[in-house]
């Protein structure tokens, strides 16, 4: 859908192009710099090892656009990397190409230890319109910087995760009940965590981190992932959901005690109630919960928001894009 503003704007599109990435001085090869998927894959480096990279890249506005007479002045060009599973935000303003009216370019340098999980880079044109400075005129289409794996849920940092024989793991008999699933969330409020079935034939190959799989493979593994951590977070929201307490003296819904339930309901509630402030979201969710038509609204808005904290949407458009490049290969082999 296309942003609506209260001023002119480019009619024609913006577009992001990533033209070198350079690994502690090292370029690094094309291999990993994806335009079909518009991402950057670290992840899949062969040693995670590195320190600082360098990111170059291209704004490319519609030509007409610039030339001639307009309805803004002083176009220019932003670049901005935001990372969730870092609370990390960087920008840097992009220079005019001198041979280009529509072309702004620039480079941001990435210092490894500040980033984990997926961080998006999204490019935006601005100018001055109708006398007001820095109003946005353009926005072009993300890329995705991937560093490592599905970032981990933030439960003090992460949920437990541990493989195990659910047919024969006595330390924890009741896994026996579910020895036939590829996994089991125990929300133990002190220490919840996600059990993955070691004798479920070909999980742990499936999941384990590898690096360049088939195309079929990583749709598959990515799928898999983000789809177990989609229901975990909705399986963690409701537990915290549950355990909200009502002030006696207010008469006003309280976040749970146990703090990786207060991180949940927020994160969440964020994306579930995007108007509204943390209190006030708890205030609605915890009114909705008690009300039979209202926990029915609660909960469809629960699952888009699940799935969007994890990116799944994201990964099965990746996924269907790499199935549909082995289909288009196997074509030309024929």
């Amino acid at each position: 859908m296309r942003r609506v503003f209260p001023y002119d704007v480019l009619a024609g599109d913006a577009s992001l192009a990533v033209t070198k990435v350079l690994i502690d001085g090292k370029p690094l090869s094309t291999n990993y710099i994806n335009p079909d998927l518009m991402e950057v894959d670290f992840a899949g480096l062969e040693s995670a090892k590195w320190d600082q990279a360098l990111i170059e890249v291209s704004v490319t506005g519609p030509e007409l656009e610039f030339t001639g007479q307009q309805p803004w002045e002083k176009p220019a060009g932003m670049l901005q990397l935001n990372c969730g599973s870092t609370n990390t935000r960087q920008a840097v303003r992009l220079s005019k190409d001198p041979q280009s009216s529509a072309r702004w370019v620039g480079s941001m340098e990435l210092d490894r230890e500040d980033w984990y999980g997926r961080a998006t880079l999204r490019a935006f044109l601005h100018a001055t319109v109708d006398g007001i400075e820095h109003r946005i005129i353009g926005i072009a289409d993300d890329w995705t910087l991937s560093f490592n794996d599905i970032p981990p849920s933030p439960v003090n940092g992460s949920i437990t995760v541990t493989w195990s024989d659910f047919a024969t793991d006595e330390d924890h008999p009741y896994l026996g009940n579910f020895a036939q699933d590829p996994c089991y969330v125990r929300l133990d409020p002190d220490d919840p965590t996600l059990f993955l079935n070691r004798g479920f034939e070909g999980l742990e190959a499936l999941l384990v981190d590898r690096k360049h799989r088939p195309r079929a493979e990583k749709a598959l593994h990515d799928s898999t992932r983000a789809n177990m951590a989609s229901d975990v977070w909705s399986a963690m929201f409701v537990t915290a959901l549950e355990s909200v307490e009502v002030d006696p003296e207010t008469g006003l819904p309280d976040f749970p005690r146990e703090e990786w339930q207060t991180v949940v309901l927020k994160t969440l509630l964020a994306r579930i109630y995007r108007d509204l402030s943390p209190h006030d979201a708890l205030v609605t969710a915890a009114a909705a919960r008690n009300s039979a038509q209202g926990s029915g609204d609660l909960f469809e808005r629960l699952i888009p928001a699940a799935s969007g904290q994890v990116r799944l949407p994201q990964l099965l458009r990746s996924g269907i894009m790499l199935l549909e490049k082995d289909a288009k290969d196997e074509e030309t082999a024929q």
